[in-house]
């Protein structure tokens, strides 16, 4: 027996895994300290400790079961642990100086406070008795043949021992001294008898309870298996009465005796849904073998086997989610550079291999499904036969592109564009990770990475070939036909390159508009050489502010391409436009004026219209000083912050309006940017803004100054002429006829449009068809592409039809395994190519922000510990990345890190071998937010600073203290203009949209609402995962059932990720919906749709016109009538939403005819004087109930599609007679201060 470890005033902390300057191994040390430091034992199996291991530990103990006191079991927790921690915190205090309130803080078995900071209020655990748990097992399952297996189970126990050293009040200062002890048992299936619990013997207070359940149908033996703490122990409870470190392991002498819980290739189990069916033939190798009891379970499996070897408890489970990564294909041209230039056979013979090579695997697949079990061969066939149509479209598109020339001349554009982006994004990157690295060292860096730092994955090139034909002929069915118009559904996991992919088509769509230049519809020409050719939609505004740094890169590159050659793409420069809140972005002209005055007078000022904070084209930062306000033009110019003009969209640069993007609402509606990207929230504003209209080609006369102007828009009437002023030539205004609307629509996160938002989406997704759409001269309706894109996906088909009213085709479909599609590839998870790493944490009767202190401690700590030693391969572990269910959980946890935790990390235990660490925050962590509180200004600088890399030189601990000890020196210190994030928390706005490579480290509190939320923002680190792998720590909230459920069989739930993801609903066609949505559906689609008729309704003041214009408004409720039928497929629906559409429309003409009554003018909404204006709409806020009465009430339409129900102000009064609804019998009486007692 060795000699215990005897603990040391300033010990070494004992890395297992020897530092090689890796990030690997650093993340395996870090996974390691977590594991000592929570579940232990530290030091070994015979450890002594200076700190109660009550104290020490978070996970892994169990209590006695009984107490023989009748005192409360909250009154005990807490007096034990108070008596653990008098001695040592009187000694900590007195002798060695350290702040009290190290270890696990002192918490009540009783987890009211975690609970009353959950939103779910459902979904909690009964609060009564002792919640620390005596007894931890789990569940498996074995042949009925089998004859016997044996059980192992192993705990630690501790006992105080006195040392020769005493407190200054002369007290004995204690030690805790761990005993490992170990059982093991043979147990024979026969000696089991379902129904009857079998109790094992360990040892006096210890034993195995044991339970058989037979299941004869496919003659299996289900086995639960206990490993309880029997003591009955006094009140405060002793140390000795406690077990720690339990684990119970189950074997049957090595050999594979264990079952799966199900097995595909075994059973055929009863299953009516077609994509469970297929989920369940894809993962049909992920086997989970055992399921825990309190705790989680594990097991061992060899390679390809079907049965496991052994099973066995894990308080702290690990999953690792191998690197998806694109399929490579030998002999593909893949370059951009030489796809730019290819020749048609060129492009035949580089893009053969992708075509064959995937047919060959096809052929593979097809082969497979014969060996498949019989019950699975249908679904597998289904499955490729999905696949072979995809095929199908790949060989098709790639003959388009090699015969058709413009097509070919557009590809050309795309690749070269692209190409372009491709370099910038690179340039831009690195420089802003290094500031002292000019604009030519860069890309010369670039450059010398030769054609692979502009290279098209397989799978992003194939996408967009399946896409070109339909692009470049409008009325290609997939357009245009009603059964077989789809939503391309781009399916790849995070960081593996979508926005590449849908970018190249922005691309091309800009290129073939140009090209196509006026086409004819049945109403006329359309003009294609203008306009707004893309339109992208995301759901939050952290995402869609990222992704318009990475799109206006793009729309850079086109632009530069398009100045290159004006004969062959127009004169019309191509822009892209930020269309989303006033909160994010500026309405007027004039108020992003007054932002850069005050900017200017202030020196920091909240800029909305800046939303780069560094030039897309060259990284050089960009501040107020590169913003310029026109007035003459009313343009606000953007431009890069090099001041040397090295840069075409700097001052002085070759493009003299800088950088290409619009960001305030007024410029966007009247210089109609080819990209826009938008919230979705932001089209409900179409009701209330006719100015909108351009913004899907209806326009009637454009300024030669100010671009389209609308009606509404106060500085350019019909008679305008303009003055040559600042340099600016005359302008007039000229009639114009309409611009093609939108031909690409892509909707980026497609699994974010689901529930109360996405119902109202979908309802509104029919005013964007209709307004998107036209009619050939021969009648054909031609209708926008749509793309989409996410990484989790399930019930795709019905959410789609239910949001857009078309099928969907999954690109790349998944066949006969989920690990291979042959455009992906999930990587064997080695050394190389590790994967991102999850690890449960469910603290038993612990308070959850108890946990969260003590595990933030931790991971904080161990990342200095590591940084110090291992410098920048430490890094990616440096930044604790915080996600929480909520604002109001995040909130308590900032207060929690801003105080408790910063105390204890920069004042360890000197005993515990962690190093101090002070925060780059002037002594404290430095922290910053990503919620929905934060404001939008501040979103960008958040994300650019997170990419900041702690500097050895700077942050480790001894570089820290020196500069401490020089400024209390009173010596010159070396400074920095900002300092990288110690703790980022956020909500559920991180979860998509945010790609810093250098994370790679997460604390997960709380189990998200759902699976797809966890994937999208746990994949927020580890993005690097070759060179920075990922750690994941799941922190659970044992109170929460779901939660425990989700940690009791956390390996199987990880290793199954993507066909856990629940599936999505949207009901955009029931009657609530229906009824809610159906006014602004309506004023949206006739404000924009005859906004170029000299007496249509847009203009805000003409809403009266409804009794001119009535005949064109019911023809526009047939076309939504048609839309709504094709989504809703029920006659039913159809006839509800139609009788709404008239009924709204003989609303909206009595309502004009009262104001006519009355004298006043029936308007939209803007009234200014209420005795000759009458408005149309009304906010939820604004509606008030009128009874009676011959007018007409107004529509009620949201100022957001978040609105689902109008706000409303609640009174309550302390008197009983004044209260409009009384008390029911029996309520509990209270009171409110009144009078003299306020």
């Amino acid at each position: 027996m060795s000699n215990p470890v005897t603990p040391s005033d300033n010990p070494q902390y004992d890395l297992h895994y020897e530092l090689d300057g890796s990030s690997f191994v650093v993340r395996e040390n870090l996974l390691d300290i977590l594991q000592r430091e929570l579940l232990g034992p530290i030091h070994g199996p015979e450890e002594l400790l200076p700190l109660s291991p009550r104290s020490q530990y978070l996970v892994g103990l169990i209590a006695p079961v009984k107490l023989t006191s009748m005192r409360s079991a909250t009154a005990t927790v807490e007096e034990e642990e108070d008596d653990d921690w008098g001695d040592l915190a009187e000694e900590r205090v007195d002798e060695d100086g350290i702040a009290e309130g190290r270890g696990v803080p002192t918490y009540a078995a009783d987890d009211t406070e975690a609970d009353s900071q959950d939103d779910d209020s459902e979904d909690r655990a009964p609060k009564q008795g002792l919640m620390i748990p005596a007894s931890m097992g789990l569940r498996f399952q074995v042949p009925l043949e089998l004859d016997s297996f044996t059980v192992t189970a192993s705990w630690g126990t501790y006992e105080t021992v006195e040392t020769d050293q005493v407190t200054k009040a002369g007290r004995p200062i204690r030690n805790y001294k761990r005993t490992q002890l170990e059982e093991i048992r043979s147990i024979k299936l026969a000696d089991l008898k379902p129904g009857r619990t079998e109790t094992v013997q360990l040892s006096e207070s210890t034993c195995l309870r044991v339970d058989r359940y037979d299941d004869d149908r496919f003659g299996r033996v289900l086995v639960e298996i206990a490993l309880c703490n029997d003591r009955e122990t006094p009140t405060p409870i002793p140390l000795s009465m406690w077990m720690f470190q339990t684990k119970v392991r189950v074997d049957a002498g090595g050999e594979e005796v264990f079952l799966p819980v199900s097995d595909m290739l075994e059973h055929d189990w009863p299953e009516h849904d077609e994509e469970v069916r297929r989920l369940d033939l894809q993962y049909r190798h992920r086997l989970e073998f055992a399921i825990g009891r309190t705790c989680s379970a594990d097991w061992v499996v060899r390679d390809t086997a079907r049965r496991a070897t052994e099973v066995s408890t894990t308080w702290l489970p690990i999953a690792e989610t191998p690197q998806t990564r694109a399929g490579l294909v030998d002999g593909a041209l893949l370059s951009m550079e030489a796809l730019a230039k290819v020749t048609p056979d060129e492009l035949r013979s580089g893009l053969t291999p992708l075509v064959t090579g995937y047919d060959a695997w096809l052929a593979e697949q097809e082969a497979g499904v014969i060996e498949l079990p019989s019950h699975l061969r249908e679904t597998a066939s289904i499955a490729l036969w999905d696949a072979r149509e995809a095929h199908t479209r790949l060989v098709a598109g790639l003959e388009h592109v090699a015969t058709d020339a413009e097509s070919l001349r557009c590809f050309h554009f795309m690749n070269r564009v692209m190409r372009d982006q491709r370099v910038a994004s690179q340039v831009a990157a690195a420089r802003a990770s290094d500031p002292s690295i000019t604009i030519e060292q860069a890309r010369d860096s670039v450059a010398a990475i030769g054609d692979l730092a502009a290279t098209w994955f397989p799978f992003q090139l194939a996408f967009i070939l399946m896409q070109l034909g339909a692009l470049t002929d409008p009325a290609a069915a997939l357009r245009s036909a009603d059964h077989l118009a789809r939503v391309e559904l781009l399916f790849f996991p995070t960081g593996g390159g979508k926005t590449e992919a849908y970018l190249g088509l922005a691309a091309y769509t800009f290129a073939i508009r140009r090209r196509q230049g006026i086409v004819e519809s049945a109403d006329g020409p359309l003009d294609g050489r203008d306009g707004v050719a893309v339109l992208m939609r995301y759901t939050l505004r952290l995402l869609t502010a990222q992704q318009f740094q990475r799109a206006t890169t793009m729309v850079c590159a086109a632009e530069i391409a398009r100045r290159a050659e004006e004969t062959i793409w127009g004169l019309e420069p191509f822009r892209i436009g930020l269309w989303v809140g006033t909160d994010v972005s500026p309405k007027r002209f004039e108020e992003a004026a007054e932002q850069l005055a005050k900017a200017s007078e202030y020196g920091s000022h909240r800029l909305t219209v800046l939303q780069i904070q560094r030039c897309p084209w060259c990284g050089t930062p960009i501040t107020a000083a590169q913003v310029k306000a026109d007035s003459t033009v009313r343009r606000v110019f953007v431009y890069c912050g090099d001041e040397l003009a090295r840069c075409p969209f700097s001052k002085g640069g070759a493009v003299s309006e800088g950088l290409p993007v619009l960001t305030i609402d007024e410029e966007i509606y009247r210089l109609t940017p080819a990209f826009v990207i938008a919230t979705v929230d932001k089209f409900a504003r179409l009701a209330r803004e006719g100015e909108a209209a351009s913004l899907f080609g209806y326009v009637s006369r454009r300024c030669g100054r100010h671009g389209y102007v609308h009606p509404d828009y106060p500085k350019c009437a019909i008679a305008t002429s303009h003055s040559a002023k600042d340099g600016y030539p005359k302008a007039t205004v000229q009639p114009v006829g309409r611009l093609r609307p939108p031909d690409l629509i892509i909707q980026d996160e497609l699994h974010l449009i689901t529930g109360a938002l996405g119902t109202s989406v979908g309802l509104f997704e029919v005013a964007v068809e209709t307004l998107s759409s036209w009619e050939t001269p021969n009648g054909l309706p031609v209708r926008p592409l749509i793309v989409a894109s996410t990484a989790t996906v399930r019930n795709a088909y019905e959410q789609v039809r239910g949001l857009y009213g078309r099928q969907v085709a999954i690109f790349p479909p998944q066949v006969l395994d989920v690990a291979d599609t042959y455009f992906s590839r999930e990587m064997p998870i080695d050394r190389e190519n590790p994967g991102r790493r999850y690890v449960g944490i469910s603290a038993q009767g612990v308070r959850l922000s108890n946990a969260e202190i003590r595990v933030s401690e931790v991971l904080l700590s161990a990342g200095q510990l590591l940084f110090n030693s291992a410098g920048a391969a430490a890094d990616p572990y440096m930044t604790l990345v915080g996600y929480f269910n909520a604002t109001r959980e995040l909130a308590g946890m900032a207060r929690y890190m801003a105080d408790d935790v910063t105390s204890r990390v920069k004042n360890p235990r000197r005993d515990s071998g962690f190093p101090p660490r002070h925060g780059t925050g002037f002594g404290s962590l430095h922290m910053a937010e990503l919620t929905s509180r934060i404001a939008s200004a501040a979103i960008g600088e958040t994300l650019d600073r997170l990419g900041l890399e702690f500097d050895p030189a700077f942050d480790t601990t001894d570089a820290v203290q020196g500069r401490i000890a020089a400024v209390r020196a009173k010596e010159a210190v070396p400074s920095r203009k900002l300092a990288p994030y110690d703790v980022v928390l956020a909500t559920s706005m991180l979860q998509v949209g945010v790609d810093v490579q250098r994370l790679g480290l997460m604390l997960v509190v709380g189990q998200p609402k759902n699976t797809a939320e966890y994937i999208q923002a746990s994949s927020r680190v580890g993005r690097d995962a070759s060179e920075r792998p990922g750690l994941v720590v799941s922190l659970g909230n044992w109170a929460r059932p779901r939660d425990l459920a989700h940690f009791e069989q956390f390996r199987h739930y990880h290793e199954t990720f993507y066909a856990q993801v629940e599936a999505l609903s949207v009901t955009p066609y029931s009657p609530t919906s229906l009824a809610r949505g159906i006014d602004g559906l309506l004023v949206s689609v006739a404000r924009v749709a005859l906004a170029a008729e000299p007496e249509g309704l847009s203009p805000e003041h003409v809403a009266w016109r409804i009794k001119t214009q009535r005949s064109a408004v019911e023809a526009l409720a047939e076309r939504m009538k048609s839309r709504i039928a094709a989504a809703a497929q029920s006659e039913e629906v159809t006839k509800r939403a139609s009788d709404l559409l008239i009924n709204r429309i003989d609303r909206w003409t009595a309502r004009a005819n009262s104001a006519a009554g009355m004298h006043k003018v029936l308007v939209y909404e803007k009234t200014g004087d209420s005795d000759k204006y009458l408005p149309l709409i009304v906010s939820p806020e604004n509606a008030t109930t009128q009874a009676g009465g011959v007018l007409e009430a107004p529509f009620v339409i949201a100022n957001s599609m978040r609105e689902v129900q109008p706000e409303i102000n609640m009174l309550v009064s302390p008197l009983a007679d004044r209260l409009f609804v009384h008390a029911p019998d029996g309520a509990p009486e209270w009171t409110l201060p009144v009078g003299d007692d306020v």
